[in-house]
């Protein structure tokens, strides 16, 4: 385990290379995109973190909006108990971890990837055209529907980055999209999984629930490990980022 500083907190890691490269993906996030719900004023405003890997992106929104309440999910065994690190080490009040995949279901799921002890979290997933690669491994995950956590809650900003079930997620949760202020969607998708993970299906159906979109596409050369580029260029492999607000 090593540690470095991040915004004034300790964060763990056991893989330099993928905390900078998160750490640089959250220093580029567009400084306008400020989800209007999170105000110095807003008591305690909800965000929910899908995909959380070690944490990054929780400490951020709490170096960002240390009032925040925030849900996080991660379903990587490894990942998880870094990011559970993370939160205790810093002592961080208002944040609740759930070790589980965010899927359109309640049952188990085999989840692919790099799940050695000092592996790279990144690009780790439930959909095998996704993570299922050489080398990779496998171990079986809990998953969870989102609904349960936004269907009786106004959610200030969900971020949904969980490597390839993105629109199965969003499919589930239409008819609560009203509840959302602000969403942050990255879709990866290759030539075999866009058909059920497409960014153009996904930002209709934001589109539709009345939020205004911008996307981007995703720096493949700092978005996954670089001796990944052959297996991105052989399946097509591409992450476009959705920043979503009303």
């Amino acid at each position: 385990m090593q540690r470095m500083k991040f915004r004034g907190f300790h964060l763990h890691h056991n893989n330099a290379a993928a905390a900078e490269s998160m750490i640089r993906q959250i220093d580029e996030f567009p400084s306008f995109f400020t989800p209007p719900e999170l105000t110095p004023s807003r008591e305690r405003p909800l965000i929910i973190d899908c995909g959380s890997n070690i944490g990054v992106t929780v400490l951020e929104w709490k170096f960002r909006w240390p009032m925040s309440e925030i849900i996080c999910f991660e379903p990587d065994p490894v990942a998880f108990k870094m990011l559970d690190k993370n939160i205790e080490a810093n002592d961080i009040p208002g944040i609740r971890c759930i070790n589980k995949a965010v899927l359109d279901h309640n049952e188990d799921a085999e989840f692919f990837g790099d799940l050695s002890p000092g592996g790279d979290a990144r690009g780790n997933s439930v959909d095998p055209a996704w993570a299922k690669r050489d080398g990779s491994t496998s171990t079986i995950v809990q998953s969870t529907r989102l609904t349960p956590y936004i269907a009786d809650r106004d959610v200030a900003f969900l971020k949904l980055d969980i490597e390839g079930a993105e629109q199965r997620v969003i499919t589930d949760i239409q008819p609560h999209l009203d509840r959302i202020a602000a969403i942050y969607i990255e879709v990866h998708e290759t030539d075999d999984s866009v058909m059920r993970n497409s960014a153009a299906e996904i930002e209709s159906i934001v589109t539709e629930a009345g939020f205004k979109v911008e996307h981007e596409q995703r720096d493949g050369e700092r978005s996954l490990p670089r001796h990944l580029d052959q297996w991105q260029a052989r399946v097509g492999a591409t992450q476009t980022q959705l920043l979503c607000w009303r």
